[in-house]
């Protein structure tokens, strides 16, 4: 599960959620952004979470976490089938992000393509990003309202298997509440 980190650094690295007001969007949807991933919702508290899934906090040396920022990692009895791991940051006690790293080849071409249409339809018209990290591609779409950040990602992941090109995907999913979010990002950057 440690692999989220790695992608939560990518998206910080293409400037993905890197500046509280990163994300602008071409036109709003009326509906404001789910801030819902199953049964966790942002802004619960700790204590709620922890009665919610089964969770291991992420403890001992940890240089991304601030002052009163708590990092937990969901057990996998808590997952559904599809996803390959989820993270979730508190800060204050409140939840402000949550990352859910899809499994392989759960996401073809066609279901990512009817996914960020959906999100489309409902949250707003964006554009799709690309960016190129190394040898990887990546393409990611944010949406973002007052209180809500949804930002979807997508890496490109080639591989020969008998002679043939194939092509898999790897999506990860972060939902951020602004507020925590920014406070979050001030602070770090008061630190350096």
């Amino acid at each position: 599960m440690r692999r989220y980190r790695i992608t939560i650094g990518v998206a910080l690295l293409c400037g993905l959620i890197g500046s509280p007001a990163a994300a602008v969007t071409e036109s709003r949807a009326a509906d404001p952004i789910d801030r819902k991933v199953g049964s966790l919702r942002l802004g619960m508290t700790v204590e709620a979470f922890q009665k919610t899934v089964k969770s291991r906090e992420q403890t001992g040396e940890n240089p991304g976490l601030i002052e009163d920022e708590r990092s937990f990692e969901v057990a996998r009895e808590s997952l559904s089938q599809e996803i390959r791991g989820m993270g979730c940051r508190f800060l204050h006690g409140r939840l402000y992000r949550v990352t859910v790293e899809y499994r392989e080849g759960y996401f073809d071409e066609a279901r990512w393509d009817d996914w960020v249409k959906k999100n489309m339809e409902r949250y707003g018209k964006v554009p799709i990003e690309s960016k190129t990290l190394g040898e990887r591609p990546f393409e990611f779409v944010q949406w973002d309202d007052p209180q809500t950040r949804l930002v979807l990602q997508r890496e490109h992941r080639m591989r020969f298997e008998s002679k043939q090109l194939v092509k898999q995907y790897g999506v990860v999913m972060i939902l951020l509440d602004q507020a925590l979010w920014n406070e979050r990002q001030e602070a770090e950057g008061s630190l350096f």
